[in-house]
């Protein structure tokens, strides 16, 4: 049997990708054939094939039938890179090119001269980052960031995509040059339910794998767990197959597997070969949204924000196996939204009222009813402490609204991305961590500090993957860490690599959103993660990872909430009605996360952070938080304010 493995398997942590692919089915053949002509040349290669079927088991296997077999193979995800930080990582940067440079470093062509570069995803590349790619494989040559002079680089491309290309084109988000420059040397995968003749020897294959890894007996297949094998469409392609094989070793009994252990996904398996859309008239996804949005606009129907929203959701939640969580990420909303919803539609059984409280004060319709030039009182709230609760409680803007104001709440994925929203006067209040506030103070920006909650040290943590090998904090050092710049987990980690003896220097930290470190996390390309609650318990409960330290004895973890200075000038009363909302919310819902005012000791606990970082060099200036015109600002501020 002709069969492909990713080098080391036992290397790669599980159901991360594809690990295997078989060449029994007869189109799987001729694909073979093809690689085995391709690979010897230098000729780039555009491999194209849906999520799941093998992609970068190809492209290593062209490199190990190339000349360059000997020198490196590096693999990189365009889609799980920063935005601000793709160049850098691909190209290279000087020491000093930017905050946090702080010594330079070769980019993956770099490292890849001489060698292979596989880009995966290539079609997640901003069209900025896709010019300067056109011009390195144009001239063969990259300029890191923050040097002027190009460097040579000697490197064979192969890129994956599992998004057509030529769609791209029409749509404008591709670049047509670029494309043509790629596409040299084709290959398309089949996705696996159009090459029936390998999925048996997957299964094999993948069943011997687990059977020595999880040390069981070599278990049987039912002839109705056979039928079902290759009766389903295999959405998932390989990867879901893997996993189907693994789960049922987990949980078969007495050594017999049935269809019920294989626990099949229903998801409806996508077109095999969806017609290519004219040129003029490309059908995308969004285009085909757009269009159907259109036509209920123009069937003028009622209530059609809620019936959207309804179907969005009802959806969304068909689609993720009517599992909460998976559709609170699907969507990028919490999962107290996504409950709330649900409920609301009638859609699990339970109580609204029990899902989200009513407000505390409900003030007659007339007075909600705003002018379009009412002021605007602007909240920026992540996935953590009271704030996502009083949002849903919906208190704050009621008794807001009362008073003339309009609320917009504004979702963000950090708080370093929220001090950049106060510092272009964005925003009028948020929740953040212990470390924003300290960056915010560094780059004078005018925030006052009004309130903060209760400690939480288990709520954040370093972690990496359940199959890494690092059993301790001082086995980090050499390896890649992702978090997100300035967060509270930045303090964490300084502290905690104090703790194992450990210099900041002796680690690669690399900066990154939630989002995007989620994605490198799980697909090996960073070796830990500092996050905090509720990605931290979310990542837990689904064995995604596991807690090498926590912030116990290194940090308090206090979520503090700020607010513009200039508002809180303008508007003191504010304060406290947003303070007053926060602790009736919190004894309502949340009593250990009840917040307390400003006082010394937490003024106390931000000059420790405010110095450790000035120390480490990652502010721009010292910051004496006692001395602080904002700290000065709260405390009269909340001191006169009444909830």
């Amino acid at each position: 049997m002709p069969l492909l493995t990713l080098s080391d398997p036992q290397a790669h942590s599980l159901s991360v990708r594809a690990k295997a692919l078989v060449f029994e089915d007869a189109r799987s053949v001729d694909v073979l054939a093809r690689l085995r002509q391709i690979a010897p040349s230098e000729a780039t290669v555009l491999v194209m094939g849906e999520t799941g079927t093998g992609k970068e088991i190809v492209a290593r296997h062209i490199h190990e039938l190339s000349q360059r077999r000997e020198r490196a193979f590096v693999a990189v995800n365009c889609g799980a890179l920063a935005d601000t930080l793709i160049e850098s990582e691909l190209f290279g940067h000087e020491k000093g090119a930017f905050t946090g440079a702080v010594s330079s470093k070769p980019g993956w062509f770099e490292a890849a001269s001489g060698g292979t570069l596989f880009l995966d995803e290539i079609g997640d590349l901003p069209l900025g980052m896709q010019v300067k790619l056109l011009r390195v494989l144009q001239e063969g040559e990259v300029v890191r960031v923050g040097a002027r002079q190009p460097i040579r680089v000697d490197v064979r491309l192969v890129a994956a995509t599992n998004v057509s290309l030529q769609q791209a084109v029409a749509a404008g988000h591709f670049r047509e040059d670029l494309f043509y420059r790629l596409n040299v040397a084709p290959i398309v995968l089949p996705p696996l339910r159009e090459r029936p003749g390998d999925i048996l020897p997957l299964v094999e294959y993948f069943m011997a794998f687990y059977q020595q890894r999880l040390g069981l007996a070599a278990p049987t297949l039912s002839a109705e767990a056979v039928q079902r094998l290759l009766q389903h469409a295999w959405p998932g392609n390989i990867r879901e197959l893997e996993n189907a094989v693994h789960h049922a070793l987990l949980v078969c009994q007495g050594g017999y597997v049935t269809p019920k252990d294989l626990q099949l996904s229903t998801m409806p398996a996508r077109a095999s070969r969806p017609p290519e859309p004219a040129a003029s008239e490309p059908v995308t996804p969004q285009a085909a949204l757009g269009a159907g949005l259109e036509r209920l606009f123009d069937a003028e129907l009622p209530d059609l924000w809620e019936a959207i929203e309804r179907t969005v959701m009802s959806k969304a939640f068909e689609y993720c196996e009517r599992n909460q969580l998976q559709t609170a990420r699907l969507l990028g909303i919490s999962r107290n939204i996504v409950r709330a919803r649900l409920l609301e539609y009638g859609q699990i059984p339970g109580s609204v009222r029990g899902a989200i409280a009513e407000p505390l004060t409900s003030p007659p319709e007339s007075q909600r009813v705003l002018r379009p030039s009412a002021p605007c009182v602007r909240i920026g709230f992540q996935r953590i402490g009271l704030l996502p609760l009083v949002k849903e409680h919906g208190g704050l803007d009621a008794v807001l609204s009362a008073r003339g104001f309009r609320v917009e709440w504004i979702e963000y994925p950090g708080g370093i991305q929220m001090v950049e929203a106060f510092q272009g006067s964005q925003l009028s209040f948020a929740g953040v961590g212990e470390g924003p506030p300290v960056f915010a103070q560094a780059a004078r920006v005018p925030i006052v500090y009004i309130a903060a909650e209760a400690p939480a040290p288990t709520d954040e943590a370093l972690v990496v993957p359940l199959g890494s090998p690092v059993r301790s904090v001082r086995e980090l050092a050499g390896k890649r860490i992702a978090l997100n710049r300035g967060a509270n987990v930045h303090y964490l980690l300084i502290r905690a690599l104090e703790e194992a003896g450990l210099q900041y220097e002796d680690v690669e930290v690399v900066y990154l959103t939630p989002a995007e470190a989620r994605l490198a996390f799980e697909q090996g390309h960073v070796d830990a993660w500092a996050i905090w609650a509720p990605l931290l318990h979310e990542l837990l409960a689904t064995g995604g990872g596991r807690v090498l330290r926590d912030a116990s004895g290194l940090t308090d973890n206090t979520v503090l909430y700020i607010g513009s200075e200039t508002l809180v000038q303008a508007q003191p009363e504010l304060v406290g009605l947003f303070f007053g909302q926060l602790t009736a919310v919190a004894a309502t819902c949340a009593p250990h996360r009840f917040p307390r005012r400003v006082d010394d000791s937490l003024l106390a606990e931000q000059q420790a952070v405010a110095d450790t970082f000035h120390r480490y060099n990652l502010l721009g200036r010292a910051v004496r938080i006692r001395d602080s015109r904002s700290a000065a600002t709260t405390k009269s501020a909340v001191g006169t304010a009444s909830p």
